[in-house]
């Protein structure tokens, strides 16, 4: 080392310049490429002979120039293969090399070496978390330009970079950390759709401002309770059976359309989707509810199904509840569908005008209904023209139904002085029978015709001939 200055002042002279590029890379600590730049930049005043330096970082099969410093600056991003070159030995062993001379090395490629001027380098692994991730080589265009005593003091220079990546990549986990609490705070705040994280016990934990506008209820309100509170009684055991297949991983996620109970009591109709966040051991943490209003979709559905002049439901509610009503019997009895057509009814148009023929329709509809059992409903389904709808019923009850609704109209008709009567015909479907809503509604208008013709004298009833299904033992037996 005669060429060289003294050994004292060389390690004082290395010593600061050590310190020089730990602070460099405290100073920039949370930027990877920064801390790398802060080395090689420090490595060209701690080796008097060097005329560059290069931190080559792995990515995949290729070593990649990822700092430079000195006359290569435009190598920047370029690759080499760590196959076959020393720097990929470097990494594969953990160890540090020294070239001498470039020329009569065979483990380094001398094209590369002259296409940078390269004669002689020293080179060291750069380790994190116990792999190598790349390599410091610092070159200089003379040859035998390093010795033993600079192969430690490469060693020394990248010890600080170890602590500089990690901080780096502290600093990237958490700012990306903040940029996804970020994005998750203002896509649950501001979302167009409610959003609440709802324990499994069925507490709300978190709720955004559009499910408590949505709901009815604070947020303080909420979280004080939990959704069995807000919920309608009538979806409540729909709502908790979905729950417990959620809790114990039949499924999972549910939608449902139910209904909120406001704090004001009013009824707000929601989608409700759930899904479930589940913990490394599989079971239920709590529940993700995304909620969007339907009410104004509700509320149009329901005047769409409603009789504007006598709030009645409509002909296209009553062949909605017909299908449902053919399709479950589970109890066994049988079904009513009577058709009402009033008698006389144009001459209270012709005679007293129209706006007195509609009281008398309002008027008629409410004595009918205040006659009705809790079950049967009552649908107007054009001018004059009413249907029945009467579950869990047999002949007898019909009967006596149906002729306690004739005499009830009679009553009401004397008294207002209108001449209106009645003509009714009724069908019973008994359980079993396959038909359609419109069969059986055809059929039940044939029988108030005859009556109307004068052929029965009282409401008609009949037993409906539809097709008898199969019951399902004889079927799986075939």
């Amino acid at each position: 080392m005669s060429s060289k200055p003294g050994n004292v002042a060389r390690l004082q002279e290395a010593a600061l310049e050590l310190l020089a590029i730990q602070k460099a890379i405290a100073s920039v600590s949370d930027d990877r490429d920064q801390v790398l730049q802060a080395v090689v930049d420090g490595a060209l005043r701690l080796f008097p002979f060097a005329r560059g330096a290069i931190i080559e970082m792995r990515r995949g099969d290729q070593l990649v120039y990822t700092a430079v410093s000195g006359r290569i600056g435009h190598l920047l991003g370029a690759s080499i293969p760590i196959e076959g070159s020393l720097s990929g030995q470097c990494i594969r062993t953990g160890e540090g090399f020294i070239c001498k001379d470039s020329e009569a090395d065979s483990r380094i490629n001398r094209e590369i070496c002259r296409r940078v001027g390269l004669r002689s380098a020293v080179m060291v692994p750069l380790p994190l978390q116990n792999e190598q991730v790349g390599v410091l080589k610092i070159y200089s265009d003379r040859v035998r330009a390093f010795d033993h005593a600079d192969l430690l003091l490469s060693e020394l220079a990248v010890s600080p970079i170890a602590f500089g990546l990690a901080s780096a990549a502290q600093a990237a986990s958490a700012r990306a950390h903040d940029e996804i609490s970020r994005r998750f705070e203002a896509t649950f705040h501001q979302a167009a759709v409610g959003i609440a994280h709802v324990a499994v016990d069925g507490r709300f934990m978190m709720a955004n401002d559009r499910f408590c506008e949505i709901a009815g209820h604070s947020r303080e309100a909420l979280i004080a309770g939990g959704f069995q509170q807000i919920t309608h009684p009538e979806d409540l055991d729909s709502d908790l059976a979905k729950v417990a297949l959620l809790i114990n991983g039949a499924i999972d996620h549910y939608s449902m359309e139910k209904r909120y109970v406001r704090e004001d009591g009013t009824i707000s109709w929601v989608n409700l989707t759930v899904s479930a966040v589940r913990n490394d051991d599989g079971e239920a943490s709590f529940f993700v509810a995304v909620i969007e209003d339907i009410s104004r979709r509700k509320r149009a559905e329901l005047v769409a199904s409603l009789d504007l002049l006598t709030g009645l439901p409509n002909r296209l509610a009553m062949l909605e509840e017909l299908k449902l009503m053919l399709a479950d019997r589970s109890d066994g009895r049988m079904v009513s569908v009577a058709f009402l057509d009033l008698d006389a009814f144009k001459q209270v148009n012709d005679r007293l005008g129209h706006t007195a023929g509609d009281r008398c329709l309002v008027t008629i509809s409410r004595t009918l209904q205040a006659s009705l059992r809790g079950s049967d409903i009552l649908y107007r389904i054009a001018g004059d023209e009413f249907v029945l709808l009467s579950p869990d019923i047999d002949g007898e009850e019909l009967r006596l139904l149906l002729s306690r609704l004739e005499q009830a109209i009679g009553r009401v008709s004397d008294a207002n002085g209108w001449g209106v009567g009645v003509s009714i015909g009724a069908v019973l479907v008994p359980p079993g029978r396959s038909t359609s809503p419109e069969a059986v509604l055809e059929a039940a208008d044939q029988l108030m015709y005859r009556v109307k013709r004068k052929e029965f004298t009282e409401p008609a009833i009949a037993i409906f001939p539809g097709k008898r299904r199969s019951r399902p033992g004889k079927a799986q037996a075939a």
